[in-house]
């Protein structure tokens, strides 16, 4: 390799890398999106390579057997299709496992002692998933209210994503106040849009506010 290919290389090289970084994420939530589709209709494409394999299948064993006659040849090409059946069952049982997410939440006080909520989901599934926090909102409302546009972010198998919203900010956007005897939405959102939320009671948060006020009260004195 002369010296012009080696610099040509290392340059495809480094923009490869660069392009990589920058699109990891987009890249990561078509990924994401693809295999959903596919486990949705994973019965139906499973179904589709079956009959077609096995349609071609057929097809060269008429073709041979017309031509040899053999029926040890027959029995060959039964066992193949029988032997690549297994294969895809085992494919399809593997693949089979869902995607599973916990969303919940909790009471905390952020550096500058203000009250918040902090959000989490945690991927229990063995693959990695791509999240974005979409926010809160009452119910019945349309839309969702957070600080920033959160970009979305890749969450590993067993890992959690943890967002924060002081409890000023929620009822300034949600226009609540502590006395409000309604719930309130948090949702965490797939590329392709499928939501997984928590419905929180907004007096029950208030109420457990209250216990953590008092315990850190007691815990001062």
């Amino acid at each position: 390799m002369n010296l012009m290919n080696f610099l040509i290389a290392v340059s495809f090289f480094i923009i490869g890398v660069i392009v990589g970084v920058n699109f990891r994420d987009k890249i990561y939530a078509k990924f994401d999106i693809a295999r959903k589709k596919y486990n949705e209709n994973k019965k139906e494409i499973i179904a589709c390579i079956i009959f077609l394999l096995a349609g071609i299948l057929i097809g060269v064993l008429i073709t041979l057997n017309r031509k040899s006659n053999s029926m040890s040849l027959l029995a060959e090409w039964i066992s193949g299709i029988g032997t690549l059946s297994a294969v895809v069952v085992s494919l399809w049982l593997a693949t089979g496992r869902k995607s599973r997410l916990k969303i919940n939440h909790g009471q905390n006080f952020n550096k500058f002692e203000q009250k918040e909520i902090y959000f989490v989901a945690y991927n229990l599934s063995d693959e990695a998933m791509t999240l974005e926090f979409y926010g809160v909102k009452k119910i019945g409302d349309k839309l969702f209210e957070r600080v920033t546009e959160d970009q979305p972010q890749r969450v590993k198998a067993g890992d959690f994503q943890k967002k924060s919203l002081t409890l000023d900010f929620i009822k300034q956007k949600l226009n609540i106040d502590d006395d409000y005897k309604g719930s309130i939405v948090s949702c965490f959102a797939e590329p392709d849009g499928t939501k997984h939320c928590e419905v929180i009671n907004w007096k029950e948060e208030i109420s457990k506010f209250e216990k953590l006020d008092q315990k850190i009260k007691a815990e001062k004195e």
